[in-house]
């Protein structure tokens, strides 16, 4: 009688059994055939979803993943501000394989150890290094909550349990679903298979999105700095690593500081911030990389490209809802077309049209130089531009109250 009461039993048991093992040789399988994320390559994948893998959800696996499937000369690296503007598949790049590897709200801990892994792995002769303005003074960074922990990326996870999620993970399984899905409907996904951010990011009412979005978060800045500002330990060690990485590696070193929209930047001046023209910033940067260069006179010299002033172009006047403007997506986004801009500029391409001043070179002989064209420049947008000045202390007086 004991053993027949056992039977339903056992039964059950080996149904779940079975049940659990068959979903995972189908979630390898699929996960296997489709490769998602770039993580999980196996001599059965289909190559032909590659521009199908839908990374946004997962950007920092699936870009280590694309740092594992090929082999790069150039990356780019930083937040979303690089990652949406800077096209690695100019052809201007010639035969140089390039990808974007920056991320999505990434700070200099994650750049840091984004572009130790790519140099691992590739024999990377360019680096091209966003650095937010802000980002050396300020001690916060979301890496705990974007990814970057369970990613490739980070060197203190446990590796085996990582890849055995990669290649039987729900995520996996939803990501590899969502490929199949984009392929059959010729759906492109947001990124491109050189991991720049080029689509579905479009903004019809950029006004709109840098009242609600780009002033609040300014008017929030100016507010915390006003306590004082000083250099974070933690981002001064994560950016010498930056630089001793790619000395160590014989790789070109560019330092980028993207640009904001004026109205953004504007936010700054007005409300009389601590010290609205970056200067600590620039200064401790430029002091760096100069120390940096004068260590290691063998290897490439690093240099800093700063795009973040009132430029012409970084005044555009807002366009009607429902059209786009030509160079901004929102008050801290450039469009791609900026960042063609931006390139050519850093790599000495011709520029046809706008943008051949674009950008300056900073050195410590001009670092003054440059605050003084900063202040200049507020009080140009104030004055030539006095539709884009109004509205933007309209917006601010919201956030006041």
């Amino acid at each position: 009688m004991l053993g027949s009461s056992q039977q339903p039993y056992r039964r059950y048991v080996r149904s779940v059994v079975g049940f659990f093992a068959f979903a995972v040789a189908l979630f390898a399988a699929v996960n296997t055939w489709i490769n998602p994320l770039w993580v999980t390559p196996a001599p059965w994948t289909d190559d032909g979803f590659a521009e199908w893998r839908p990374i946004y959800r997962q950007q920092r696996t699936a870009k280590a993943g694309l740092v594992r499937s090929e082999t790069w000369n150039a990356a780019f690296f930083g937040s979303s501000r690089i990652d949406i503007a800077m096209d690695p598949a100019l052809p201007e790049w010639g035969g140089e394989k390039v990808a974007n590897l920056a991320v999505s709200a990434g700070t200099l801990p994650e750049s840091s150890g984004i572009l130790h892994y790519t140099i691992q792995n590739d024999p990377l002769k360019l680096a091209i290094v966003g650095i937010d303005l802000g980002d050396m003074l300020n001690g916060g960074s979301g890496m705990r909550n974007t990814g970057y922990m369970e990613s490739p990326f980070n060197e203190k996870g446990d590796a085996f349990e990582r890849e055995l999620r990669y290649v039987v993970g729900i995520s996996s399984f939803e990501a590899s679903f969502r490929a199949i899905t984009n392929r059959a409907k010729k759906r492109h996904p947001e990124y491109t298979t050189q991991g720049h951010r080029l689509r579905h990011q479009e903004t019809y009412d950029v006004a709109e999105v840098i009242d609600r979005d780009s002033i609040p978060h300014a008017v929030r800045i100016v507010r915390n700095r006003r306590s004082g500002i000083s250099p974070n330990s933690w981002k001064i060690d994560c950016f010498q690593r930056i630089l001793d990485d790619t000395k160590k590696a014989d790789c070109k070193l560019v330092v980028v500081l993207p640009p904001n929209h004026a109205c953004y930047l504007g936010v700054y001046y007005y409300l009389d911030d601590i010290d609205p023209v970056f200067s600590m910033d620039r200064k401790l940067i430029l002091d760096m990389i100069q120390e940096s260069n004068q260590a290691h006179p063998e290897a490439p010299p690093a240099e800093l490209w700063d795009f973040n002033d009132f430029h012409p172009l970084n005044c555009e006047a807002f366009s009607p809802p429902g059209k786009k403007m030509t160079w901004w997506l929102d008050g801290t986004h450039a469009r791609k077309a900026l960042g063609d801009i931006m390139l050519a500029r850093i790599m000495d391409w011709p520029i046809e049209g706008k943008g051949s001043d674009y950008g300056v070179k900073l050195s410590e002989e001009i670092l003054d130089q440059r605050s003084e064209q900063l202040r200049a420049g507020y009080q140009t947008f104030k004055n030539d531009h006095p539709d884009l000045w109004s509205w933007m202390v309209k917006s601010v007086s919201q956030y006041q109250k």
